[in-house]
């Protein structure tokens, strides 16, 4: 019986598998009857998954109330209802709605199947079982794929095929009259004796004991409400589920599986077995025999093994494929080794990390809300298939999918050492040992930061939406240059426009951010941005995009030193640097957004209108995501709102509110006794107490323009031509290699930051720039100068270069001036420093051309190699490390120094311990 019931329920894999399937088939063809662009193809594909999303959070929760059997039963109905509409639609907007409909359905059966099934499996063969599930998927693939090659040749022969999604529906709805519903479920709700009935019938009678051991736990003494499922370690087990589906998502199945015509034609004609597809039949047929070595695996083998050894498998297929690509036209072999590739990654996510995916998720669920748990969880899923859906159409040359396979197999690698550490072996444990696991793991944990990584992920948010902005701005300035036919000036008006908005609210982020709170301007400067998108998309005219670009730099300028001083402030001390560190890989997933979205895009007739309005979403997101961040309790205690900083402390999770706010509250005020944002903040930034941290948050942010950086941000490529790399192509190349190494690097600092210190990291960093300038002078002086050696030589300088700046000056200057100031010119002294930083760059911009003309390559290296010595050694004298301390100990440090220095008594860069 138990069988039979398992082969019913796993029914609704063969409906997800088969509407997934025919996305790659029946959709092409669909949407070419009304729109001949990708994109066409893609908004169609992501109309189920938007639905899918949808339905996994509805069906999570309807799967807690009113039981897993019937949420299965009544998504037949959506399948049928969505697979009816979809084959009779007279237009892309009645096929994209039948779509959402099936995504509803699939989102749902995604839920609640896996979930059934783990709670009526015996723990001893509950992997073996979930995995039909997942065979059910492939053998829906097949099928699709099976009638897209029967199909094809017939007119409207789509329409068939989605209407064929009505039939496996159908069959489930019957046939799920006899499912029995989950013993767990009826002993979470109390009813052990249905539950023991339930068992009985299911013929697994020696469960019993599990399911007593689920009811005394379910009658344990909890958090109420959703309190439970978000306690520490229900977010442990919540993190574990969507981090395996963020791996299943990205390490590429979705380009092989949507869009394996497109992404590999050059290899689909190759490998001709006979019918029109053979490439898509073949990679679903392995699909098939992969996942029944999966089932025979699983349970013998366990978890971690097999998804470990997938893990490898996939990043050695995407490997093969890279190169493949990379050598396709120049190796006459390259179509073999992109098949070989091809069928191992295949083999190997279909053995491991597709099915294990589900499996796990289905296991680790928190027992009292093990619907919603498993619903939260699909739904990441099916965002990131969303997400990871159209990257198989993005890269239409080979070097575009060499990169594409090669960040594929970069995320396989990241996500086998993640989780060998992360992912515990549930092979032949039941639901209650599992759940216990997860609360004796939360209660070895001595403090959770989980609110603090929180807070500070969403205020940082912001980032991207600057790093988008930025990198857009150079998208689109040659499609709108060629549009309205812009000279050479009106092209760098429009460029600047966005720099002279950042230098304008930058100095006014800290007049804002004191009178009226920082998470109340963040929140304004979100609604800015939503309405300087919509200004761009729809501008008329250059004067209205001019306006409207200009309103972006004022919210970049406002939001980026208002977010550091929001973080710096609610951040623990021990973590304070890596949390401001947040900052600057959200920004560089901004500008990897916006490099997708201009590719996305680049084709359509004004598409830079639609790249501009795009923004407008995410700035929303951000603007919504701040709504449950509380306000600063530091700002709070300032402007002397106790009651309130002791709650926002207390949402925080600080275990001394009371003595945090009473040295808060012991802040001083600004000279005149004004409160925070008054004037009394900026005329005291020269006075005696706070004149040497303004000046060292000046100088940070001098040498952060003049120590060379913003000389390879705005001119690398001139830079690398002057070097002798003539071949753009090759200059260019050389620059993403740069970007690339800048990011590392970044990740690398955000991971020590609070181990090593700011001053070591800042000092050292300028040396070994100025070095790496140096050694770069040094090589344009050589005779052999025009040598590919010495050529090289001198990337390799910048490349040492960029990294040590992404290390050190580029993070470590920003955390500095977040956290050195006191509290009473906080805002002030960071909103100049910011501001000065513009103007910094503005006078780099416009000088570095004259400079190279004039004094050439030589001279001009070695100037910024002076002025980084001249800085290390400036900041080795006076920066304190701010490291481990807390603001307040920061400030006391800069009145003790002046005290020291009214005295006569020669300043030491340490501290004193704040007194009790």
């Amino acid at each position: 019986m138990l069988y039979l019931i398992v082969g019913i329920a796993s029914l609704g894999g063969l409906l997800f598998g088969y509407e997934t399937g025919v996305a790659a088939g029946a959709l092409r063809l669909a949407h070419l009857a009304w729109t001949q662009t990708p994109n066409g193809h893609v908004l169609l594909s992501t109309g189920t998954l938007a639905g899918a999303i949808v339905g996994a959070l509805s069906a999570g929760r309807l799967a807690d109330l009113v039981g897993r059997r019937d949420v299965i039963m009544s998504t037949t109905a959506l399948f049928t209802l969505g697979a009816f509409v979809s084959a009779i639609a007279p237009s892309a907007l009645v096929l994209l709605t039948g779509r959402f409909v099936v995504g509803l359905g699939v989102g749902a059966i995604s839920v609640s199947v896996p979930l059934y099934i783990a709670e009526v499996a015996p723990a001893c063969r509950r992997g073996t079982l979930i995995s039909l599930f997942q065979l059910m998927i492939t053998v829906g693939i097949l099928l699709a794929y099976a009638g897209n090659e029967f199909w094809r040749t017939t007119p409207d022969g789509w329409r068939f095929l989605l209407a064929g999604g009505a039939l496996p529906g159908l069959l489930l709805s019957g046939l799920a009259l006899l499912l029995v519903e989950s013993p767990v479920w009826l002993s979470l709700k109390g009813d052990e004796a249905s539950a023991v009935a339930a068992l009985e019938r299911l013929g697994t009678g020696a469960a019993k004991g599990e399911i007593e051991t689920i009811g005394a736990l379910a009658s344990t003494d909890r958090p109420e409400g959703l309190a439970d499922l978000f306690s520490l370690a229900g977010r442990g087990a919540l993190f574990l589920g969507v981090g395996l589906f963020f791996v299943q998502q990205f390490v590429g199945i979705n380009t092989v599986i949507y869009y394996s015509g497109a992404s590999f034609a050059a290899l689909s004609k190759r490998l001709d077995f006979g019918v029109d597809d053979s490439l898509g039949l073949s990679v679903a047929a392995l699909n098939v025999l992969a996942t029944v070595a999966a089932i025979l695996l699983i349970d013998r083998v366990g978890r971690r093994p097999l998804l470990l050894a997938s893990l490898l498998g996939i990043a050695a297929g995407l490997a093969a494929m890279a190169t493949a690509a990379g050598l396709e036209g120049s190796l006459a072999g390259a179509h073999m080794v992109a098949a070989a590739g091809l069928y191992l990654f295949i083999a190997s996510f279909a053995v491991g990390v597709g099915p294990i995916a589900w499996v796990v998720a289905a296991e680790i669920a928190p027992l009292h809300h093990r619907g919603l748990a498993m619903g939260l969880m699909a739904a990441a899923h099916w965002l990131f298939d969303s997400f990871a859906s159209p990257e198989g159409l993005l890269p239409s040359d080979k070097s575009g999918r060499a990169v594409l396979f090669g960040l594929n197999a970069a995320i396989a690698i990241v996500g086998l050492f993640l989780l060998r550490r992360a992912l515990p072996e549930t092979k032949g444990m039941p639901l209650a040992a599992i759940e216990t696991y997860f609360r004796k793991w939360a209660a070895g944990i001595k403090e959770s930061r989980f609110v603090h990584y929180s807070v500070a992920g969403l205020a940082t948010m912001g980032g991207m939406l600057t790093g988008y902005n930025f990198a857009i701005t150079s998208v689109t300035l040659v499609l709108i240059a060629a549009a309205w036919q812009l000279d050479a000036f009106e092209q760098g008006v429009l460029a600047s426009a966005l720099v002279a908005g950042l230098a304008a609210g930058s100095f006014v982020a800290g007049a804002l951010s004191d009178r009226f709170g920082r998470r109340y301007v963040l929140m304004s400067m979100a609604a800015l941005f939503v309405a300087s998108a919509f200004g761009s998309a729809l501008a008329p005219s250059l004067v209205w995009l001019l306006v409207a670009r200009a309103a972006a730099g004022f919210a970049i300028g406002v939001t980026s030193p208002t977010a550091g001083l929001y973080v710096a402030e609610v951040a623990p001390t021990v973590i304070r640097g890596r949390l401001l560190s947040f900052e600057a890989v959200t920004y560089g997933l901004g500008a990897i957004l916006a490099y997708c979205i201009g590719l996305a895009f680049e084709g359509q007739v004004e598409g830079w209108r639609s790249m501009f309005g795009f923004i407008a979403l995410p700035s929303t997101i951000y603007g919504l995501a701040l709504l449950p961040l509380p306000e600063s309790p530091r700002w709070l205690a300032a402007v002397g709102q106790l009651s309130a900083a002791r709650r926002a402390l207390k949402r925080l999770a600080a275990s001394d509110a009371d003595g945090q706010l009473a040295v808060s509250a012991a802040e001083p005020s600004p000279p005149g006794g004004e409160r925070a944002g008054g004037t009394g903040a900026w005329a005291s930034l020269w006075s005696p107490d706070y004149r040497a941290a303004v000046l060292v948050g000046l100088v940070m942010m001098f040498l952060i323009v003049f120590s060379g950086w913003d000389m390879v941000l705005f001119y690398a490529p001139t830079i690398l031509k002057e070097i002798g790399f003539e071949d753009n192509a090759v200059s260019f190349a050389a620059t993403l290699g740069l970007g690339l190494v800048f990011l590392v690097m970044t990740l690398v600092s955000l991971a020590v930051i609070d181990s090593v210190g700011r001053k070591p990291m800042v000092v050292s960093g300028l040396f070994v720039m100025a070095a790496c300038l140096l050694a770069m002078t040094l090589l344009t002086m050589l005779p052999t100068a025009a040598s590919t050696v010495v050529r090289w030589g001198q990337v390799a300088s910048l490349a040492v270069f960029v990294g040590t700046f992404a290390l050190t000056l580029g993070q470590v200057g920003e955390i500095v001036v977040s956290e050195l100031y006191p509290q009473a010119i906080r805002g002030a002294a960071s909103s100049l420093s910011h501001g000065m930083r513009s103007v910094f760059a503005i006078i780099f911009s416009a000088t570095f051309p004259f400079l190279l003309g004039a004094m050439g390559l030589t001279v001009t290296l070695l100037s910024y190699a002076l002025i980084s010595v001249g800085g290390a050694l400036y900041l080795w004298r006076v920066l304190p490390e701010t490291k481990g301390r807390s603001l307040e100990e920061i400030a006391d440090y800069w009145r003790l120094r002046a005290a020291n220095a009214s005295a006569g008594i020669p300043h030491t860069a340490s501290f004193l311990r704040r007194s009790s």
